[in-house]
């Protein structure tokens, strides 16, 4: 395919990206070229931006988290169709290393990321391997289809993780993007009761407003004994989506006896923990990471949603096109706008 396309490229650190006109990609041996219909933009594209997550090389063009439509297939690629619609799982991994082998392809010694170890979707056009590509249902527009792929897939895999049991108590920390999903995906499909902790109001509204069934201020200095009232003893599961030590801490200190912390956020800064290592024994407690998601959890999500297993009601707060891609990286900055997912869309 000849001409050009519109891109979201990050030149520098430090300077928003502009968009700009380059070549269409070609799709390679066992790739395909989608045409981008909606991408989010993550919080994790701010970490790009201003640099404290780093880009396998500049420019780059942004975006991790789309859906589209197949516009052309590379060589050897049969088990796609041109016009299909379809997500993708930003995670490309090798496929040959030994964590590959054992199926953990979001661990791949290889990992590269659309947007950070390759051109990502913040484009018209944008090419990945055939194997990060999923059928999108017809009963799934565009816009969910995209945020399924992380913002929803992340939570998930975090949850699976955890070993939830239905009827437990679970304390989700930081109600943005990712937060708020688990918190839905917990109290929908497992029926725990949630307490989501944030510090800002506006994301606070949010999760009463999407029915999260308890709340608490994280600017409040009794957070972990509200927790823990709350509770009758601690929650059984803490999740961290917010990427700050300081919080881990909390998650584990809110913990019941045999209870375990998912840590989902990241952050560059080492942990330095106030519990007791003696705690940590004498109650059995379990601290853990969770990193991405797998063709599985997005497979697995987009079969909820489309059966109504699941909904996440008005979520994607924000739908702008490719053109006003500034106003929605203006969106995610300001804590007023209220945003909990804003999705680039492209026709």
């Amino acid at each position: 395919m000849q001409g050009l396309m519109r891109a979201v490229r990050l030149d520098s650190v430090g300077v928003d990206p502009s968009l700009v006109e380059v070549p269409v990609p070609e799709p390679g041996g066992g790739e395909v070229l989608i045409a981008m219909r909606a991408c989010g933009i993550c919080g994790s594209d701010l970490h790009v931006i201003e640099g404290s997550t780093r880009t396998a090389h500049l420019p780059m063009t942004m975006g991790h988290e789309p859906s589209g439509v197949v516009h052309a297939l590379g060589a050897g690629v049969d088990s796609l169709s041109t016009g299909q619609r379809v997500v993708v799982n930003g995670l490309v991994a090798c496929g040959s290393c030994g964590l590959c082998r054992h199926g953990k392809l979001n661990l791949c010694e290889r990992l590269s990321i659309l947007g950070l170890g390759r051109d990502g979707a913040h484009a018209d056009y944008f090419t990945v391997p055939a194997g990060n590509v999923i059928p999108l249902p017809d009963e799934i527009d565009f816009p969910l289809g995209a945020i399924i792929t992380d913002a929803i897939a992340t939570p998930m895999h975090a949850i699976r993780k955890s070993g939830v049991q239905e009827g437990q108590t679970a304390a989700v920390f930081g109600l943005g993007g990712l937060g708020i999903h688990a918190a839905m995906i917990l109290q929908q499909l497992y029926q725990v009761e949630v307490i989501g902790i944030d510090v800002d109001d506006a994301a606070l509204a949010n999760a009463r407003r999407l029915g999260v069934s308890s709340v608490v201020n994280a600017r409040d200095d009794q957070v972990i004994q509200r927790v823990r009232e709350q509770t009758r003893g601690g929650v059984d599961v803490a999740f961290e989506f917010v990427g700050s030590a300081a919080v881990v801490d909390q998650g584990l200190r809110c913990l019941r006896p045999g209870g375990t912390c998912v840590v989902a956020g990241v952050h560059p800064n080492r942990l330095e923990l106030g519990l007791r290592q003696e705690t940590l024994v004498a109650r059995e407690l379990t601290l853990t990471g969770s990193l991405g998601f797998t063709n599985e959890d997005i497979t697995d999500l987009l079969r909820l949603v489309s059966t109504g297993q699941l909904a996440f009601g008005d979520t994607v707060s924000h739908t702008l096109d490719l053109d006003e891609y500034q106003i929605g990286l203006d969106a995610l900055r300001q804590p007023d706008s209220a945003a909990i997912r804003v999705v680039i869309t492209a026709e």
